[in-house]
């Protein structure tokens, strides 16, 4: 078996939507250099999470796309897989999900968080059903903070589905 070297992009919050887009650019191109196979980001880290005191602006599907194609270009450039804590608007509302994108830039799809934490029901819609994607010889599912924090059970499931 070979090695898959995964990295966590464990970086300041930004302080704009757009800065998000730079810090996940420049995480990308150093998880590159750091021989990554894959880099996962924080949840919601594009645009930013929205907590008490963040001032994140309105979800913005237009933002959206082009911060998506930004980081698309940065795993192409730089040759790693990303797993992108951000978010989706979905029939007017805001989703938190998680972007997988392959390593030649291509979009493998979302996985939406399903269950959401309390404190973030007034603000996101949950989403629905699981997905797994594929880097390399890397089969994996995605959880999202409280998914698999609060129900462990969900992730061993899943484990066993792919077995």
């Amino acid at each position: 078996m070979s090695t898959f070297r995964i990295a966590l992009a464990n970086i300041r919050y930004p302080s704009s939507p757009e800065e998000s887009i730079a810090l996940a650019e420049q995480a990308i191109a150093q998880a590159s250099v750091e021989r990554a196979d894959l880099i996962c980001f924080p949840e919601c880290f594009v645009p930013g999470y929205r907590d008490k005191g963040k001032g994140v602006p309105p979800a913005d599907p237009v933002f959206l796309e082009r911060a998506w194609s930004a980081v698309a270009a940065a795993a192409a450039r730089s040759d790693v897989a990303v797993i992108l804590g951000t978010e989706r608007v979905v029939d007017a509302l805001p989703v938190i999900t998680a972007l997988v994108i392959n390593r030649d830039g291509t979009v493998a799809g979302f996985q939406d968080k399903v269950q959401l934490d309390p404190s973030e029901e007034s603000t996101y819609s949950p989403g629905s059903g699981r997905r797994v994607f594929h880097a390399g010889d890397v089969t994996f599912g995605v959880a999202i903070c409280h998914e698999g924090w609060r129900y462990p059970e969900l992730l061993a499931a899943r484990c066993k589905a792919i077995d």
